[in-house]
Formats: C-alpha cells, sequence, structure tokens
C-alpha cells in the first residue's frame, strides 16, 4: 500500500509542476530535466531536481520543499539505486508516457515500461 501512496504524491507533485528554472517549462519525449536543472511547482513550494545529500557523491532524483532550509527531501525515486556519476543525470519521458531516469551507466524504469517500440 505504501508503493501506491508514494507514486500518488510523487504523480499528484509532477503534475504539478509548472515552470522550469532554465527554459524549459514542460518534460515532454523531447524535453528532458538534466542534472543542474529543477522543476518549481506552480505555488513554489515544491521542487524537483537532482541533489546530494550531505557529503555524499552520489546523485539522487528527488522532491523537496523549494523554501525550506535546510533542504528537506520528501521523496527520493532512484533511493536503492543512486547515480554516481557526476555528469550524467538526465529525467526523460518516452513516447510511450514512461518515466525514465538515466545517466552514463544505468536506465530506471520510474513509471511504465522503457523498451515499448
Amino acid at each position: 500500500m505504501e508503493i501506491f501512496t508514494m507514486l500518488f504524491v510523487f504523480t499528484s507533485l509532477l503534475f504539478s509542476i509548472l515552470s522550469i528554472s532554465s527554459t524549459k517549462d514542460i518534460i515532454t519525449p523531447s524535453v528532458s530535466i538534466r542534472d543542474g536543472e529543477t522543476l518549481v511547482s506552480s505555488g513554489g513550494s515544491f521542487k524537483l531536481g537532482f541533489f546530494s545529500p550531505g557529503n555524499s557523491i552520489n546523485r539522487y532524483l528527488g522532491i523537496w520543499y523549494n523554501e525550506i532550509s535546510p533542504q528537506t527531501v520528501v521523496w527520493v525515486a532512484n533511493r536503492e539505486n543512486p547515480l554516481t556519476h557526476l555528469s550524467a543525470g538526465a529525467l526523460n519521458i518516452t513516447d510511450q508516457g514512461a518515466l525514465v531516469l538515466l545517466s552514463d551507466t544505468i536506465e530506471i524504469a520510474l513509471f511504465g515500461h522503457p523498451t515499448l517500440q
């Protein structure tokens, strides 16, 4: 049951995100989020992006409170599979609608089936 709650919260937050810190404002199959870019929810409360907790060199995709310091993470996509290459992370949506986290060395299907053709 906990996984369904987490999926619901993530999906709700993701779809409520309207603005991005660079010039992008949506995620589509042709527009992804790369490490260093973030999406901010329309109300400004939440931020989606890549982060490293504490002194870790690992990178995670997560959602945290935007205006609370220190950073308070509320959801992590790849908790069990951190990205270990500093240059690598990207969040993509496939043409079939699967949400996929990519790096130089790993592809993690977050939602949907990334290999559908």
